[in-house]
């Protein structure tokens, strides 16, 4: 009798920690940010009055001597207002002349040249981040994490990040005798969080990189023995609060327009003269994104076009198996790993660039519809798209559903997938799972 009422209660309190996210007393102490009491010119110089009131982050090294102090002076100043975030970084080199600074590229990525970057864990889930980073040049570097900057796989293919989503936002460098400095400015649109009352709470992780000292400091103090991700991880993130500061829902209508006249002379079949042929060809199209509340956006796409799209690194297949390609179409970016659903390695149930390709070949999509966002406590993400029927396949419907949600503490997860794969002639191909990642103790999961 005992033993049933002991079962009991247990299922109970599974049951309330499920459904209702009870936490098993994990706790961190917030951090308040500063609104700025004044305006402040994006110019690299962090010199404005606003600054002023602003305490600097207690930065620590990560490498090669964790928890001591940095062997360069280094202030990073936080602050905001209505419309931006602001990041201001006055990075001191004793040795100006070594500061190195190797490209100007848009998302280049590379350990040869100075970094100050910025990592946000927007809906603070312990799970999925956003980086921007600049070098003294000013370069931007934006990118998402997931999979809590979990390395699967290969160095190409399990990188827990995605280098191809892009955002507005703007940066300015000055680099100096003492050293070189940034001011970052982050548009509040640009970021999908979740408001309550005016309250916001993120995860924030603020590293910077000397090279020619082989140096990283960070804030928070999060250890190296992660491997090489080990500063990204958006679960060891500081709490940061913003408060009085709302959500903006955006509105982007993208159409497009593409024309085209074809002449050809072609000798007719009597071979005696040339027939001319005549053909205009007309494209058009159109894309839309929406906010649909301040935690869910909705993207739409009609005739869709991604010729627009950058070009995949050129690989060379010396193996039996498919070459993976990572997705770099717009449309498929915004909170991608809201779909992730991995099955061991790089192995994914769903894999979006099989949607609008065949053999290497375009197939035109004649429109779609994705949800991705969060619901409460849950992340959601819903896509369905048709495609157009060519030569060597059918007109086929793809759609996937996904949900997860946090259980227990902030690193434990429960969730699932459904996808369809349905044909005009009948065929088709359903998939579904279950997922749960569960911390145990301490670095150990389940």
């Amino acid at each position: 009798m005992h033993c049933r009422k002991w079962s009991i209660a247990l299922l109970i309190i599974i049951f309330c920690y499920i459904f209702y996210g009870y936490d098993l007393g994990y706790t961190q102490d917030q951090l308040i940010l500063s609104r700025l009491t004044g305006p402040v010119q994006l110019d690299g110089l962090i010199d404005e009055p606003a600054w002023d009131a602003i305490e600097p982050l207690p930065m620590v090294q990560m490498v090669p001597n964790f928890g001591e102090p940095p062997t360069e002076k280094t202030e990073i100043l936080i602050g905001y207002d209505d419309n931006y975030l602001y990041m201001g970084c006055r990075l001191y080199d004793s040795h100006p002349e070594l500061i190195q600074s190797t490209s100007k590229k848009r998302d280049f990525m590379g350990p040869n040249t100075d970094w100050i970057g910025f990592i946000l864990d927007t809906f603070n889930d312990n799970e999925n981040g956003v980086n921007f980073s600049t070098n003294p040049s000013g370069l931007r570097l934006d990118l998402t994490i997931f999979n809590d900057a979990q390395q699967t796989g290969d160095m190409i293919m399990g990188e827990p990040i995605n280098i191809s989503w892009n955002t507005f936002w703007d940066v300015k460098t000055v680099q100096n005798d003492e050293g070189w400095f940034a001011e970052f400015r982050i548009p509040f649109s640009s970021l999908r969080f979740q408001e309550i009352d005016g309250k916001v709470v993120m995860g924030l992780i603020v590293w910077r990189w000397i090279p020619h000292k082989d140096e990283q400091t960070i804030f928070p103090a999060i250890p190296n023995d992660y491997g090489q991700w080990s500063a990204w991880k958006p679960s060891k993130a500081q709490e940061v609060v913003i408060q009085g500061i709302r959500s903006r829902k955006p509105f982007y209508v993208t159409p497009y327009f593409l024309g085209g006249y074809g002449l050809s002379n072609e000798l007719n079949e009597a071979e005696t003269a040339y027939e001319r042929t005549e053909e205009p060809e007309f494209e058009l199209g159109l894309d839309v994104k929406y906010g649909l509340t301040s935690n869910l956006t909705l993207d739409v796409t009609l005739n869709t076009d991604f010729a627009q799209v950058e070009a995949d690194d050129e690989q060379v297949n010396l193996t039996r198996f498919s070459l993976f390609f990572p997705e770099k179409r717009l449309f498929f970016q915004e909170r991608s790993s809201n779909f992730e659903f991995n099955i061991g390695g790089p192995q994914q149930v769903f894999y979006s660039r099989r949607i609008g390709i065949h053999n290497g070949k375009p197939v035109r999509i004649w429109g779609g519809a994705r949800i991705v966002g969060r619901v409460g406590p849950w992340d959601v993400g819903l896509l369905n798209m048709q495609t157009a029927r060519t030569k060597e396949v059918v007109s086929e419907n793809f759609g996937v559903l996904r949900i997860r949600r946090q259980v227990i503490n902030p690193n434990t997860y429960v969730g699932g997938i459904a996808t369809s794969r349905i044909g005009v002639d009948g065929q088709y191909n359903v998939t579904y799972g279950l997922v749960g990642i569960f911390r145990l103790y301490g670095d150990d999961y389940l």
